[in-house]
């Protein structure tokens, strides 16, 4: 056998036995690959998911196995919220929140859905009138000259409750909920009007429990900035003297720029006194006045048209019924603790609020409208109740 014949023979013997060496080295190499998984998550979830007190911090900390080169994902209704392998779910409001954690490597993936219920003991409420002052107006002779404004207590529109009128300019409610409401991302409270259509603006202000002994005496009061704020004909650090009707005659004024006047009813009823004074002869308030809040529209002489003044009052503002933050499924105007200012106008960044105080904002009598006295029915946590948006 020649030489040429030999080398011949082996080449091909190679030429075959190569392929089947990469053939057998695949076939070990997939079953490898075979015997490996992706990652496995055991998390220990109760039947009915958890439970976790508003204001607390649920730590979630699964166990993965075939944990290399493991990614996390951790999900809160669809958004994504954390990449770390444990993940602390800390809740800004009540309700039912969907968790979703997914593991992956390069293997595979593996995920787990969580569901949480967010509850709270506190009441979503108001619990407690600290002090009522109703302002000269036609309701005076409907509230008994003890009435504390307890109407504005609890969830409006239940039993015999109807509204807190808070009387013409002036007239105010301070009240305090049992827990503090924190400052989040958009609307945090919401003052519920009477269910109507006629806006009388009460300004709104706030204030955080500092010292922690259930009254509002930690400094000034926090206005709620609203819309007519910087308005040219809003008054800052108004004050107005009533002065008692002598022989049932009207209730006269004066303001602290000299300028002075009688409410004149347009209609039912004789003497605008007020409930709740006693004796005394005359009564000062203090506040914000804002501008006047209705026009005559109409062009027929001795006809009276009230309407809104257009452009006005269009968020900041208790019972308003046709701006931007009035809830429909609520009927009430919504408010936001960051647009808080203090005396001066400068914001000022409260972590949260105990107490409102809403008073009668526009001092003015529009004919037959009478004057422009705020009906409000109650304020509530939005964090503490589930509702829907306009």
């Amino acid at each position: 056998m020649t030489i040429e014949l030999i080398l011949s023979m082996l080449k091909i013997r190679f030429q075959f036995i190569i392929p089947v060496f990469m053939v057998f080295g695949f076939l070990i190499s997939c079953n490898q690959k075979n015997k490996l998984t992706g990652p496995l998550i055991t998390f220990a979830i109760p039947p009915a998911g958890f439970k976790v007190e508003l204001g607390e911090s649920l730590p979630l900390t699964p166990t993965v196995m075939n944990g290399n080169n493991l990614t996390y994902s951790w999900s809160l209704n669809g958004s994504i919220v954390s990449s770390n392998k444990t993940f602390s779910f800390k809740p800004l409001k009540i309700g039912n929140y969907t968790l979703q954690l997914k593991v992956s490597n390069d293997i595979g993936s593996d995920d787990k859905i969580v569901q949480v219920a967010v509850f709270s003991n506190y009441s979503p409420y108001i619990s407690q009138i600290i002090e009522y002052q109703y302002g000269p107006g036609q309701n005076a002779t409907l509230i008994p000259t003890n009435w504390k404004g307890n109407d504005f207590i609890g969830q409006p529109w239940t039993g015999a409750k109807t509204f807190t009128s808070l009387g013409g300019w002036g007239g105010y409610i301070i009240a305090g909920f049992d827990h503090t409401i924190l400052n989040i991302d958009g609307p945090d409270f919401a003052v519920f009007a009477q269910p109507g259509a006629g806006s009388e603006p009460g300004v709104v202000s706030v204030m955080y429990d500092l010292n922690n002994d259930g009254l509002p005496n930690d400094g000034e009061w926090m206005e709620i900035k609203g819309s007519e704020y910087n308005n040219p004909e809003t008054v800052h650090d108004y004050q107005v003297t009533y002065y008692k009707p002598v022989n049932n005659g009207n209730v006269t004024w004066k303001d602290n720029f000299g300028n002075s006047g009688e409410l004149i009813p347009g209609y039912g009823t004789a003497s605008w006194w007020w409930s709740g004074y006693g004796d005394k002869t005359e009564v000062v308030f203090k506040g914000e006045k804002l501008p006047n809040a209705y026009i005559n529209t109409s062009t027929v002489p001795g006809v009276e048209n009230w309407a809104v003044r257009p452009g006005l009052f269009s968020m900041g503002y208790a019972e308003c019924y046709l701006n931007l933050d009035y809830n429909i499924s609520l009927k009430a105007n919504l408010f936001d603790i960051s647009n808080a200012v203090d005396n001066t106008g400068t914001k000022v960044n409260l972590s949260g609020i105990s107490f409102i105080k809403v008073q009668s904002g526009v001092f003015q009598v529009a004919g037959w409208l009478n004057e422009i006295s705020p009906e409000i029915s109650g304020a509530v946590d939005l964090s503490l109740i589930e509702y829907t948006a306009n």
